[in-house]
């Protein structure tokens, strides 16, 4: 025996298909019922176009083709009504219902009655009143002609009377066809009563891409959910999402499902968009299959949680995943790729650093690309991001000996040098002219350039006193190659003019398609918010033009400069595991001034422990030792030479020592530091 849908081979007695899902009838009693029925025709019946079984082969054959009669349904009556016997029109009865095509030109226009889908049949005036499930007013009318060929009132009433006693008779003796939902989700559910949960899975991923059982990916999903399997779950809701229609029930089901398993992967940021789409869609008495899980109140809850999480680490993320932040009075949408958005009020949770006056709702923020809890108003960002930077440039010239800083803006576009603005400034980096944060008021029309004009030319001079040296706290030097290697031209001693030009489309964080796909989830949270977009806001969104600032500078010659400041070593970042290693590093140098073979044995375990390579290793060594100038430098080999001749300072030794550090100009607190180095 086989499905009658999917053709699966099914076990004896099988009351549903494990393929499929089909309910499994039995035909023998209408076949039984019909086989007594010859004597209701008389000699109506015969072998051409009016006949029951056994029916000729060739016969059986062409109403099978032109009338679609499945492989599996038995024949038991044709009545072909066609021109020159083509068989392409009339009925035909079987053992799975009735079908007939009443007009040869309109063969898709077909008349298909099942057995299971006949509650009783009657007839009255040449007709046979087929009434369906349903209603009392759904019928189907089927006239007399169409199961005899003589037209003569008697005998159609007779036969007319008897066929329908013996159809209802047929009709009865089969179960209504069940729902195929609820015949699979019985199947299901047996399945998993029984604790066949492999079956049940397969079951239910043969079950979902039938139609009207895409519930199914929702149990299916379930299932690899259950097994830890994520990966597959997650697949298996985007695939579902696709068959399912927008704000249906089903849909919610499977976003329910996806943001479960993004919890499960720890993807708090994805969890929490979708938990906020359920909690404010979901229909309130919607509950999750074989559970008494309410989804709408179990998303408001989760919701919570993943907010609370998602704040609180905001800043933890990767740049590109927080560059952007919109602050909202109330959340309405949160499926942005581009933009963060986060309530008002909960933003004193994030650890953020905004303006004073700020942060405002529904204005939109851009983080700093080095300092993570710095964040800047959209509209001004790439002048403040330029004018830091500059501010940190000057700061550093300043500490490696500038005797005259000069800044003008260039334009690239001309080459236009805008020096009108230039300003005479003395004493310390104080250069700003213009604040940005009091322009908010500025036509959006003006250029970056003429902004930057306006607020960063300036003209310094200075007395420096001090050796070269890095300040603390730098942001931009790290991650700006042309100031490391400037920094070292210094410390030789030999660099008296620099140029250096800064862009600021290097210091733009945001570009091209990017800033669009801003633009477009910017204007329709606002849209949704409060129905308002203008021009003025799109302005906001044009690249502006790059300009380039020449800063040129002049420096102190080194002999020129007294006494060297405090050392300050250049900005490093360690990673965890480096820092463990140098900090062991630090405590055998300290306690011992070197480092002893058993020291180096349980160094070497521990760096391959921490994953740091040989060469980067000899490098964090090799931090901890002292830089010199090129005079310390003099000074300790000469050091150096006098404690190998004797393993100690002679009195004359100290003397003609003493003299030279003075001619080095290295003070006596400086010159015990670099004789110390011997011992490491």
């Amino acid at each position: 025996m086989f499905c009658k849908k999917c053709g699966k081979e099914l076990n004896q007695g099988a009351k549903v298909c494990p393929n499929c899902g089909t309910k499994v009838s039995s035909g023998t009693s209408i076949i039984n019922l019909f086989k007594n029925s010859k004597y209701l025709w008389g000699n109506e019946l015969n072998q051409s176009d009016c006949c029951i079984s056994p029916i000729p082969e060739d016969i059986k054959s062409n109403m099978r083709l032109n009338f679609g009669i499945g492989y599996n349904e038995k024949i038991l009556f044709i009545r072909d009504t066609s021109f020159w016997n083509s068989r392409d029109q009339g009925l035909v009865l079987t053992d799975e219902g009735i079908c007939c095509i009443p007009d040869n030109d309109k063969p898709t226009e077909k008349i298909i009655l099942p057995w299971s889908a006949i509650q009783r049949v009657e007839y009255k005036d040449l007709v046979l009143y087929f009434w369906g499930y349903g209603d009392e007013t759904d019928y189907c009318p089927i006239h007399i002609s169409y199961f005899m060929k003589n037209e003569d009132n008697e005998k159609a009433r007779r036969i007319g009377s008897s066929l329908a006693r013996l159809f209802t008779q047929m009709a009865q003796c089969v179960e209504p066809e069940a729902d195929p939902f609820d015949t699979a989700a019985n199947h299901y559910d047996q399945l998993i009563q029984e604790g066949k949960a492999d079956e049940a899975l397969q079951f239910a991923l043969s079950c979902k891409d039938q139609d009207g059982l895409e519930i199914f990916y929702t149990a299916a999903a379930k299932e690899y959910f259950l097994r830890e399997e994520y990966e597959k779950a997650l697949t298996l809701c985007e695939e579902g999402l696709k068959h399912c229609e927008p704000g249906s029930p089903i849909e919610y089901l499977l976003q329910t499902m996806k943001y479960n398993v993004y919890e499960k992967q720890g993807n708090c940021t994805e969890a929490r968009k979708l938990a906020l789409y359920v909690s404010q869609g979901a229909a309130d008495d919607l509950q999750y299959p074989t559970t008494d899980v309410f989804i709408k109140k179990s998303a408001v809850t989760d919701f919570k949680s993943y907010d609370s999480q998602y704040v609180s680490s905001y800043l933890e993320q990767p740049y590109n995943q927080r560059k952007v932040l919109l602050p909202v009075n109330d959340y309405t949408d949160l499926r942005q790729n581009y933009l963060s958005v986060i309530q008002i009020k909960e933003l004193a949770q994030s650890g953020i650093d905004f303006p004073i006056g700020h942060p405002v709702a529904y204005q939109l923020y851009v983080g700093h690309p080095y300092i993570k809890q710095k964040y800047l108003p959209f509209e001004n960002y790439e002048l403040e991001l330029i004018e830091d930077k500059v501010r940190e440039f000057c700061q550093l010239v300043q500490c490696l000996g500038a005797k005259e800083i000069h800044i003008e803006c260039l334009n690239t576009s001309s080459s236009d040098r805008n020096t009108n603005s230039e300003q005479q400034v003395t004493g310390e980096v104080n250069y700003r002219v213009a604040s940005a944060s009091g322009k908010a008021n500025r036509n959006q029309n003006q250029h970056l350039i003429d902004e930057i004009s306006q607020s960063i030319n300036l003209h310094q001079t200075f007395l420096p006193t001090a050796k070269p040296h890095l300040p603390e706290n730098l942001v931009w030097y790290p991650n700006e190659p042309s100031w490391q290697r400037l920094y070292e031209q210094r410390l030789q001693g030999s660099l008296q003019q620099h140029e250096e030009r800064i862009e600021t489309r290097k210091s733009r964080v945001l570009e091209g398609s990017e800033l669009s796909s801003i633009e477009g989830e910017f204007k329709n949270l606002l849209l949704t918010v409060n129905g308002q977009w203008n021009k003025k806001l799109e302005e906001k969104f044009e690249v502006q033009e790059n300009a380039v600032l020449a800063i040129h500078v002049h420096f102190a010659s080194l002999n020129e400069l007294g006494q060297p400041a405090s050392q300050a070593s250049p900005a490093t970042s360690y990673t965890h595991e480096e820092e463990e290693y140098l900090n062991e590093l630090q405590m055998c140098l300290t306690e011992n001034k070197e480092i002893s073979p058993g020291e180096r044995r349980l160094l070497e375990r521990l760096r391959k422990h921490l994953g740091i390579s040989d060469t980067r290793a000899q490098e964090l060594e090799n931090s901890l030792k002292p830089s010199l100038t090129e005079d310390e430098k003099e000074y300790w080999e000469e050091y150096k030479l006098c404690l190998e001749e004797g393993n100690e300072i002679t009195a004359s030794e100290r003397r003609l020592l003493d003299k030279l550090k003075a001619q080095l100009h290295i003070s006596d607190e400086r010159a015990k530091e670099i004789e110390k180095i011997i011992h490491l």
